[in-house]
C-alpha cells in the first residue's frame, strides 16, 4: 500500500511521540541521580560528561527501539504501547520512591526489602514514612502514564511505516548502538578491563546506568544472593554450639551496638579536647571504658565477621561454616533482634546479612551502606525490641557511624563543629572542613547512644557494649589520607573505643577486671568470647583466656591485625 507525504509525516511524528513517551518513563530517575550525586557506573569513564552523554544514548536506544517495536504491531499499537510503558512507568516510579524515602539510588539492596517483606509490614513502614518527594514521585508518573496512554488512544492510527522509513529509522538505532555499546570517541571509557569482556558483558553493565533496567539486574543479582544464602545457612545450621543458659533466674537484656569508623581518640570520653560525647562524659562514672582496643581489621566485613563469630585472623573463614553469637544465645533460650541501618545485600553487606540472618528478628531501616538514613531510626525498632514480654534479649544495632562521606552521617542542623575550628591543624580549608564534619558525626553518634540508653536506664538487668568496627585516618602527621581500609594500613584505622554500661552499676568483679585490663592492648577478634560471658552462656566453645572480662584473660603482648590483602601484622609495626 502506498502512502502520501502527509500520512509518512503523520507516521513519523507518531514514532517520535512515541519515541519520547518511552524517554520521558526512561530519565526521571536517571536525572534525579544525577542531580543528587549519585555515582551510579560513574567508575566506567574517565569524566562526568562522557558518562551523561552515554547514559543518554542508551537512553535513546531503548526509547526509539520501543518506538519502532509498537510502530510494527499493526492494530495492535495502541494495546502494546500501554503494556510496553507500564513496566517503564512502574519501575521509574519505583526508583525516585526509593530516593525519596532512603537519598540513596536503588540496588539488589532494595530489591531484598521489596521482596522480602510481606504486604502488611510494606504498607505499615511506607505510611509511617511517607514523604512529599514518595507523593510527588507516583503522582508524576500517574499522570504520564494516563496522559500518554490516552494520547496512543485517541491520536495513534494503526497502520506500518514505508520499507525506506523502516530502513531508516533501523540505520539509526544500530548507530546508537554503536555508540552506546562501542565507539570510544563518543563512550570515552576507562577501556583497560571493560574492553576485554564479552560485548553482552558490557551492555548488561551499560543498561545500569538507567535505574528503571538496574532494577532488572537487581532482580537476578538478588535471586542469586538469596541461593547462596540459603545454601551457606544451611552449612552452618549443621553446626550446634550447645549453649545453656547458666543463670535464667534473673532477667537479662544486652543492647550491643556496633559503631563504625568511630576512632576512640575523637571522643571526649577518651580525653579529646573537643566536646564531641557530652552525654557519655555525663555517665562516666558508670561506664567501663577501655584504652586498648584494636580492631582486626581496617574494613567493616572482616572486622564484624570475627567480632560476632569464631573466626579469627588466623581463620577468617570459619563464620562461613559456624553460626554467630545470635546462633548461640538463641539455642539458650535468648529472643534474639540485629537491628541495622547498613545496606542488606551487597559488595558490603551481604557477609554481614548472612550473620543477621542467625537473629529471630531483623530490621534494616537503610538499603545502602552509603545511605543517608539517620542513626536515629534505630531508636523505633529498639523500643519494640524491648517492649516484647521476654526476660532474656540480645539485641544487636549496626549503625552507620562515622562512615564517610561524615556530613551525611548526622543532620545539618546537629552541626556543632565547624571548618574554622580547624584551620591550622591541616594543611587546607579542605581538611579542616571534613575534620569538622567527622567530629560531628561523632558527636551525632553520641546523641543517638544516649536516646538508646535513656530507654535502657528503665530496664533492671540491662547492659550495653559498645564496640566500632574499625578506626579512621584522618590526614595525621603528614599523611593526606582520609578513610578506611587501605592497603599499607596505619594504627589509627584500628584503635576503636570499646566500653561497657550497666543498669544501676557494674558489677564489683567487672570493675576490678577492668581496673586490671583498661589500658592492656586486646584484638576484638574475641568479642565473641566476651558476649558469652556477657550473656552468661555456658558452651564449649567459650574461652576465658580470651574474654577481656574474665578474671582468667590472657592479654596477647603482640596482638595482629590483618589488612586488606589478609597479610597479618603485627600492630606494632604499623605506623603512627
Amino acid at each position: 500500500m502506498s502512502l502520501d507525504s502527509s500520512t509518512i509525516a503523520s507516521k513519523w511524528r507518531e514514532f517520535g511521540l512515541l519515541a519520547l513517551c518511552f524517554a520521558l518513563a526512561l530519565l526521571p530517575p536517571f536525572l534525579v541521580e544525577l542531580w543528587k550525586g549519585y555515582s551510579g557506573v560513574h567508575y566506567l569513564y574517565d569524566s562526568r560528561n562522557p558518562y551523561i552523554l552515554n547514559t543518554l544514548l542508551i537512553s535513546a536506544l531503548f526509547s526509539l527501539g520501543l518506538a519502532w517495536v509498537t510502530m510494527h504491531a499493526g492494530r495492535l499499537q495502541r494495546l502494546l504501547f500501554a503494556l510496553l510503558l507500564l513496566p517503564l512507568t512502574l519501575l521509574g516510579t519505583l526508583a525516585l520512591v526509593h530516593v525519596a524515602l532512603y537519598d540513596a539510588p536503588i540496588s539488589v539492596g532494595a530489591v531484598d526489602a521489596l521482596l522480602g517483606t510481606d504486604l502488611h509490614e510494606a504498607t505499615e513502614y511506607l505510611s509511617f514514612n511517607w514523604n512529599t518527594g514518595m507523593t510527588l514521585s507516583v503522582a508524576g508518573y500517574g499522570a504520564l502514564y494516563g496522559a500518554a496512554v490516552f494520547w496512543a488512544w485517541q491520536g495513534l492510527s494503526p497502520g506500518r511505516p514505508r520499507a525506506a522509513a523502516q530502513v531508516l529509522a533501523l540505520s539509526v538505532l544500530a548507530v546508537l548502538a554503536l555508540s552506546a555499546y562501542r565507539f570510544p570517541a563518543i563512550a570515552a571509557y576507562n577501556l583497560k578491563a571493560f574492553e576485554q569482556r564479552p560485548l553482552w558483558s558490557r551492555a548488561a553493565e551499560l543498561n545500569r546506568q538507567l535505574p528503571s533496567i538496574r532494577i532488572l539486574h537487581d532482580v537476578g543479582n538478588w535471586l542469586a544472593y538469596r541461593q547462596w544464602l540459603e545454601e551457606t545457612q544451611q552449612v552452618r545450621s549443621g553446626h550446634d554450639f550447645g549453649a545453656v543458659l547458666g543463670d535464667a533466674s534473673r532477667p537479662r537484656t544486652l543492647v550491643l551496638v556496633i559503631g563504625e569508623s568511630l576512632r576512640r581518640d575523637r571522643m571526649s570520653l577518651y580525653g579529646y579536647s573537643r566536646p564531641t560525647t557530652p552525654h557519655l562524659d555525663a555517665r562516666r562514672k558508670r561506664i567501663l571504658a577501655f584504652d586498648g582496643a584494636i580492631s582486626p581489621s581496617n574494613q567493616t566485613v572482616p572486622s564484624v565477621t570475627k567480632m560476632l563469630t569464631p573466626a579469627t585472623i588466623q581463620e577468617p573463614d570459619r563464620f562461613l561454616t559456624e553460626p554467630s553469637i545470635l546462633a548461640a544465645a538463641k539455642k539458650a533460650g535468648y529472643r534474639t533482634y540485629w537491628l541495622s541501618n547498613q545496606g542488606r545485600v551487597g559488595q558490603f553487606d551481604s557477609l554481614i546479612s548472612l550473620i543477621a540472618h542467625d537473629a529471630e528478628t531483623t530490621v534494616f531501616t537503610n538499603t545502602e551502606f552509603y545511605g543517608t538514613v539517620y542513626d536515629e531510626a534505630l531508636l523505633h525498632p529498639l523500643e519494640v525490641a524491648l517492649s516484647e514480654p521476654h526476660p532474656h534479649k540480645l539485641i544487636v544495632l549496626h549503625t552507620l557511624g562515622s562512615h564517610q562521606s561524615y556530613r551525611n552521617r548526622y543532620p545539618p542542623e546537629k552541626a556543632v563543629f565547624h571548618t574554622k575550628d580547624y584551620v591550622g591543624e591541616v594543611p587546607d580549608e579542605e581538611q579542616a572542613s571534613i575534620l569538622a564534619e567527622y567530629d560531628n558525626s561523632v558527636r551525632y553518634t553520641d546523641e543517638v547512644l544516649d536516646g538508646i540508653l535513656r530507654k535502657l536506664e528503665s530496664r533492671p538487668g540491662s547492659m550495653l557494649l559498645y564496640v566500632s568496627d574499625h578506626g579512621e585516618r584522618l590526614y595525621e602527621k603528614g599523611v593526606d589520607t582520609c578513610g578506611h581500609g587501605f592497603p599499607e594500613p596505619m594504627r589509627s584505622e584500628f584503635d576503636i573505643p570499646y566500653f561497657l554500661w550497666c543498669h544501676g552499676e557494674c558489677p564489683r568483679v567487672l570493675k576490678r577486671i577492668h581496673s586490671r585490663n583498661r589500658g592492656v592492648a586486646f584484638n576484638t577478634e574475641n568479642l565473641f568470647h566476651t558476649l558469652a560471658n556477657l550473656l552468661a552462656l555456658k558452651m564449649a566453645e567459650y574461652d576465658p583466656k580470651s574474654d577481656v572480662l574474665s578474671p582468667k584473660y590472657r592479654p596477647v603482648w603482640h596482638p595482629q591485625i590483618i589488612d586488606v590483602n589478609r597479610g597479618i601484622h603485627a600492630y606494632a609495626s604499623l605506623p603512627e
